[in-house]
């Protein structure tokens, strides 16, 4: 059979994840620079064979807008239902006639490995006695069985656990849905359904990585770190005056900065980081020097720009790092106010700052202190 473009995904996506007791429903929770459900998505995005995704969400969600698949020309927004299958079931009812295979996929399962839904695919269509196939893997905690008595033992051997993705040819889905709504029947996933509309169902062994998040305890421990890093780096020269801003902390010495704003190199250097790390624009774009009104500027007001942009796409700085270069003055007595400075502005933790100062050893236009140097390093979190 020929795969292309002939395979839809159904993603339900409209729970609201009582049992992890979250702020948000646990697919928008992030994992990384991704959502739980982007990164379901956008697995999905990455196959070929795949024509349509649909993605059941309730209507009243709006958070699903800023997504990043959310105007993708292969991305259906559909209708979720008080149930998994209703949502399932508005999904089929939007699928295309020139599809013939579908896949329901778990949205807080995001670790799928393609791999393995290739394995299942070519299980699938490799297998012309069989209407769907389902991944099952053994259960490896003992289990018991409630009863009015308490707790009964039972062999862990005899039992296994389900998990999607499920693939079926549609139009027997389609049958196995309109028999089980004769009799008002729902069931917790479609090899159930198809399984009780008489359709041939076979079991291919699953991949543990391919867990389900149910509870908090389900994410990893570092499931909020972002990978996100940008650089800055500027330079000034000085002059004679009476002192310098680094970190909007005053430094005594008998020179000034150069500068079309206040000349805060540092904070200047760090707000190029943090929109790099964003993949947004330096700030030369945002305050241009030939603009009058960006004449003797607050770095402050620069570095507040930078976190606004940020904010707009839902990130936050997490921790920053950057090196002072220059022969004097001398940086040491003031790096703990820096820190404590640039914690306040930031919203960030001491201990996410690093500051350290060097000179050229004598060497070059900074070397006859004539000028300075920041080198800057940041990386940013999806906000809370």
């Amino acid at each position: 059979m020929n795969l292309k473009n002939n395979i839809a995904v159904i993603i339900p996506a409209a729970g609201s994840s009582s049992r992890f007791d979250g702020k948000l429903p646990k697919q928008f929770l992030n994992i990384g620079h991704e959502t739980v459900l982007e990164k379901t998505v956008n697995l999905f995005l990455g196959i070929t064979s795949v024509k349509k995704i649909f993605v059941a969400i309730n209507p009243a969600e709006k958070i699903i807008q800023s997504q990043s698949f959310y105007d993708h020309s292969r991305i259906n927004i559909v209708e979720g239902g008080n149930s998994r299958s209703q949502s399932v079931l508005n999904a089929l009812d939007e699928i295309d006639d020139d599809i013939s295979i579908v896949a329901i996929h778990d949205a807080a399962r995001p670790w799928l490995r393609k791999d393995h839904f290739n394995d299942l695919l070519s299980e699938f269509i490799n297998d012309q006695n069989i209407h769907g196939v389902y991944p099952v893997i053994p259960i490896s905690d003992s289990l018991r069985m409630n009863s009015k008595s308490g707790p009964i033992p039972v062999q862990r051997e005899d039992f296994l656990g389900v998990q999607t993705p499920q693939i079926f040819y549609i139009d027997n889905l389609k049958k196995a849905f309109k028999q089980a709504n004769k009799k008002d029947l729902n069931f917790s996933d479609e090899s159930q359904l198809m399984e009780y509309a008489g359709f041939k169902i076979s079991s291919i062994p699953g991949d543990t990585s391919n867990s389900k998040i149910t509870y908090k305890d389900d994410l990893p421990d570092n499931h909020q770190q972002d990978s996100r890093v940008g650089r800055g780096v500027d330079f000034h020269k000085f002059e004679s005056g009476n002192g310098i801003i680094l970190g909007n902390v005053h430094i005594e010495c008998d020179k000034k900065i150069v500068a079309h704003s206040d000349g805060d190199i540092v904070l200047h250097a760090i707000a190029d980081a943090l929109l790099g790390a964003a993949g947004l624009r330096d700030i030369g774009y945002y305050f241009p020097d030939n603009d009058p009104k960006n004449k003797n500027i607050s770095s402050l007001k620069i570095l507040q720009k930078c976190i606004d942009l940020l904010n707009k796409e839902s990130l936050e700085p997490s921790n920053i790092d950057f090196v002072i270069v220059c022969e004097e003055p001398k940086i040491g007595p003031y790096v703990n106010y820096i820190k404590q400075s640039l914690s306040s502005i930031l919203n960030i933790q001491e201990n996410h700052i690093g500051v350290k100062a060097t000179t050229t050893e004598k060497m070059g236009i900074i070397g006859d202190g004539n000028g300075i140097a920041v080198f800057a390093i940041a990386s940013l979190r999806k906000g809370s």
